[in-house]
């Protein structure tokens, strides 16, 4: 009986056209992967970074609460015109980095940069989401910037115009611009899945794809709000 009630479930779904990416449940960029997979494109990489300006007279506070957070001392790097302190940690798959860029001259904001990345599928678990959520809350405000980024391939030349109209219909997404130059497409949009969003062509973006072929092989690359990653 379960059996017969799994499959009657799995027709149901299929039947009214609600693929696994639109799942509640899921992180953002849990959605892409398995849009990524129904397309039969293998996911190669994955990045998540938060972004947050401060005051320098709040940076000692800050790396006190850093520090405490991550239970270790950050390796400081002297640049030129800055000083910047990282922690970092490794995982299998997946590497957390926080920074916190203090320029010399003291009448520059402090920035402080938040990097989780992995490789895979696999990678992308509930842990790990939960990792990213503690940082944020920890060690950010409630108007952190926040980007994701997924970055998949398969071998062959795929029609991209195709796909990307597939994945405007699954998220929703309205089309603001389309660039296309030597080999590589780039779709930038809006959909009000997502609330975050950047100022383009007088109107306000919060995704973009992009396809480039490469010795026949064709990567694809999703961002929100924008694409953070080479590709």
């Amino acid at each position: 009986m379960k059996t017969l009630l799994a499959v009657v479930g799995a027709l149901v779904i299929f039947g009214t056209g609600v693929y696994p990416q639109e799942r509640a449940d899921q992180s953002q960029l849990e959605q892409f992967a398995a849009f990524a997979e129904d397309e039969q494109l293998e996911v190669t990489s994955w990045t998540v970074t938060m972004k947050e300006s401060i005051q320098q007279t709040k940076s000692e506070e800050w790396v006190t609460k850093a520090s405490s957070f991550y239970k270790s001392e950050p390796i400081l790097e002297k640049m030129a015109n800055a000083d910047k302190l990282t922690w970092q940690n490794k995982s299998g798959q997946v590497t957390e980095t926080l920074s916190l860029i203090i320029p010399v001259d003291s009448n520059n904001s402090v920035e402080r940069v938040y990097a989780l990345n992995g490789k895979g599928t696999a990678s992308l678990s509930q842990k790990v989401e939960e990792r990213k959520n503690l940082a944020k809350s920890r060690l950010f405000s409630k108007n952190v910037t926040i980007f994701s980024c997924l970055k998949s391939e398969k071998n062959g030349i795929i029609d991209d115009v195709l796909m990307y109209e597939k994945f405007r219909d699954v998220f929703n997404v309205e089309t603001i611009n389309e660039v296309t130059d030597n080999g590589w497409t780039s779709w930038s949009g809006h959909s009000k899945k997502w609330g975050q969003s950047l100022p383009i062509l007088n109107d306000e973006m919060n995704v973009q794809f992009a396809s480039r072929i490469l010795g026949g092989r064709t990567n694809v690359t999703i961002g929100t709000p924008i694409i953070t990653a080479e590709y």
